[in-house]
């Protein structure tokens, strides 16, 4: 697998090369570069790379200007977005511009990396499989011609007249839509293909189809100034129901009136699959999917939503917060006309806050594992989703809402107990304080005490009480935490560690941290 990476800071970029190629020896990373412009001027040239991994705000050309050049140049590889915590705006963005996952930057870890490699795996595997059986069943005639039409960018005269006759004009190929067609059912084929045949004759529509798997059809039509495109393909739609029995999601491309047929067949796909996705059968037009208002200064739609939860988290405001949520995720249900892409961003953006409160509170390693993962809701769910639909998985909607609002009231319960009436008194904090302060010298309880100006017995009740643990076994876990990290990130030795983290010595660093992580110091360190 061919990758590259776009971030302007250095060490980023290094590190995440590096932890790239650790994972294994087919994943190469063929360039790193500072800004998009770069990297498209090698693209240009380098058109087979599989992964890129970009940053947002960068200079000279930043992430979302270059998936636009992408866009227009007709290079597809499989995109994600590295975003900080404040970027979710532009990351939403990022997603409708065809970017197909993003990664907080601060929960890029190994595991994660490797689903997301995994993830880019299936789908580069997908497409190309889709690109095999468009070959295989469109066959020949004016079907396999315009299967072979999806992947140019420019379609000339020449081209068009092997799927729509020698007759056909430049005004005419101004006039191109196309139409996704998906079946919720496998249908008798020549009973679907004698339908179209007599709708494209009684609407004297010039027009041609190919099979795209077993329940989907790509349709290309010269379109007719008369009548307008969804109504049109809505009748389709009802005529192909009325005789199959079966519900049908179409999508329908604008009329691009350049000849960009492969920017045609990704309209119309996203269109169809805003229907599977809000579970509505029928037409629907790419023209009709919006990710901003028309009125005012044209601000994302729930933007102000998002900032009003986000704000009752801040003020540690959980219940409001929680039902200003659940409130926001039923508005959504009634947005047909947002692209799938935007409504899960929202979810996980929605989940990211409830995180990000989470990270500024002392937690145990179960809930820490509850913390973090990168593109929880959409990974998660494309793997479940039971519709078995050609390109891109579109996971039901229905199913989306259900696991983020299960997911809110989980991790709002988790705040409620650990900031809520679990918030720490004034004398806790300072103890955890002074052990981070002190944390490479020899600390009693005594000590600690003495310094916070509370007696030992007082200190040691009310510790375990607020924390559930008892003062030696915090400063212990806070070590052995401390020593992790200088694992991953340092080379220094396992007796330097074992210094700065406060043990005795190497022998009972070694021999505390294998009692507790089930492996040695070394063991984790080369895992790592």
């Amino acid at each position: 697998m061919k990758i590259i990476i776009i971030e302007d800071e250095g060490i980023t970029r290094q590190w995440l090369k590096k932890k790239l190629e650790e994972l294994s020896e087919d994943y190469h990373v063929e360039g790193v570069f500072s800004n998009g412009r770069k990297a498209l001027e090698y693209l240009e040239c380098e058109k087979d790379v599989d992964v890129v991994f970009t940053d947002i705000r960068m200079p000279v050309m930043d992430g979302l200007e270059f998936l636009e050049k992408l866009l227009e140049k007709g290079i597809d590889p499989y995109k994600i977005i590295l975003s900080a915590y404040d970027e979710f705006q532009y990351a939403r963005q990022a997603m409708r511009l065809g970017a197909q996952e993003f990664v907080l930057k601060p929960e890029i870890t190994k595991e994660a990396l490797k689903q997301i490699l995994s993830d880019a795996s299936k789908y580069l595997e997908q497409r190309k499989q889709e690109k095999e059986e468009k070959k295989e069943e469109s066959g020949k005639g004016k079907g396999a011609a315009l299967a072979e039409l999806m992947d140019k960018d420019q379609v000339s005269i020449k081209d068009l007249a092997a799927v729509f006759g020698e007759k056909v004009t430049e005004q005419e190929v101004r006039q191109m839509v196309i139409v996704d067609i998906y079946l919720e059912k496998q249908a008798a084929r020549e009973d679907v293909e004698e339908l179209l045949y007599l709708f494209l004759e009684q609407e004297q529509l010039q027009g041609t189809y190919f099979w795209s798997g077993n329940q989907r059809i790509i349709l290309g039509y010269l379109h007719s100034a008369e009548s307008k495109r969804l109504r049109l393909i809505g009748r389709l739609g009802d005529i192909l129901h009325v005789h199959t029995g079966i519900r049908l999601y179409l999508g329908i491309s604008r009329m691009q009136g350049d000849g960009n047929v492969k920017e045609m067949y990704r309209q119309a796909v996203a269109a169809r699959e805003n229907r599977v996705f809000f579970g509505i059968p029928g037409a629907w037009q790419y023209d009709d999917m919006r990710i901003s208002m028309e009125q005012g200064s044209g601000e994302l739609y729930f933007n102000q939503d998002i900032k009003e939860i986000m704000g009752y988290l801040q003020q540690e405001n959980y219940d409001t917060a929680e039902q200003t949520a659940n409130l926001f995720l039923d508005n959504v249900k009634k947005a047909s006309y947002l692209h799938p892409a935007y409504v899960k961003a929202l979810c996980d953006e929605i989940v990211s806050a409830y995180r990000h409160n989470l990270w500024e509170c002392v937690l145990e390693d179960e809930e820490k594992e509850r913390t973090k993962g990168t593109g929880f809701l959409i990974n998660k769910l494309a793997c479940e989703a039971k519709q078995n639909l050609t390109g891109r998985e579109t996971p039901d909607l229905e199913q989306l809402i259900v696991m983020v609002k299960g997911e809110v009231e989980a991790l709002c319960g988790l705040l409620q107990k650990k900031q809520g009436n679990g918030q720490y008194s004034a004398p806790v904090k300072e103890v955890m304080r002074y052990v981070e302060e002190h944390l490479g010298e020899r600390i009693s309880l005594e000590q600690v005490a003495d310094a916070v100006f509370l007696s030992r017995p007082y200190l040691s009740t009310l510790f375990k009480k607020e924390t559930g643990k008892k003062f030696s076994s915090y400063l212990q876990e806070v070590r052995l935490e401390k020593s992790c990290i200088m694992l991953r990130n340092s080379r220094l030795s396992i007796g330097e560690i074992a210094e700065q983290a406060g043990f005795f010595d190497s022998a009972h660093f070694s021999k505390v941290f294998k009692e507790h992580y089930g492996c040695s110091p070394l063991e984790y360190r080369k895992t790592r």
